[in-house]
């Protein structure tokens, strides 16, 4: 499951422990990352078509939400954006450095139901060899979203229409029209 403290996959240590090349030990614990291990003895009458299709639902990492202090698997944009700028592989950020009352603003817009549907999802991918503002940006495009750093902290905001409060006229204008 990608703990922290799991140890190599036993099974996987004996198949290769008589091979000559790549060869797996117990230092190849995998911490912090979820696999599969998959192993076919051929037989003919139960594989008539060939090697299987092995696929797998996958949830994605766990984030932390400020909204009610728990850390669940969850597709929302501005906990993924929270949880990469906190993360070591991300910008690895104290908490105390993200505004977690942005967070949990462009969350709730983020989890908004329009036409029966969250108004906004993060549902990818990417590999850590990316350059983190790269990701970054990816993560942001999900949430037609802002990110910046400003007084000591991290502030964000998710994309969605606000009715103006202030109307502007004539009188606003510094002088007169010219035509």
């Amino acid at each position: 499951f990608g703990t922290t403290t799991q140890t190599a996959d036993a099974d996987l240590i004996a198949e290769t422990a008589s091979s000559v090349d790549g060869k797996w030990t117990s230092n190849h614990r995998l911490q912090g990352i979820a696999y599969l291990y998959v192993r076919f003895q051929y037989n003919a009458d139960v594989f008539p078509n060939g090697i299987p299709v092995v696929s797998a639902t996958i949830s994605g990492k766990k984030v932390y939400d400020p909204r009610t202090a728990t850390t669940v698997f969850s597709d929302n944009p501005a906990l993924c954006i929270r949880d990469y700028l906190t993360s070591d592989y991300g910008f690895a950020q104290p908490s105390s450095r993200i505004s977690d009352t942005q967070v949990i603003t462009a969350a709730n817009i983020c989890d908004e139901l329009v036409s029966g549907n969250k108004r906004y999802t993060c549902d990818g991918s990417f590999v850590t060899s990316f350059a983190p503002n790269q990701v970054l940006s990816d993560l942001l495009t999900s949430m037609g979203g802002l990110l910046w750093y400003s007084q000591g902290k991290w502030r964000m905001k998710a994309a969605k229409y606000v009715t103006p409060t202030v109307t502007l006229n004539e009188s606003d204008l510094r002088s007169g029209i010219v035509t």
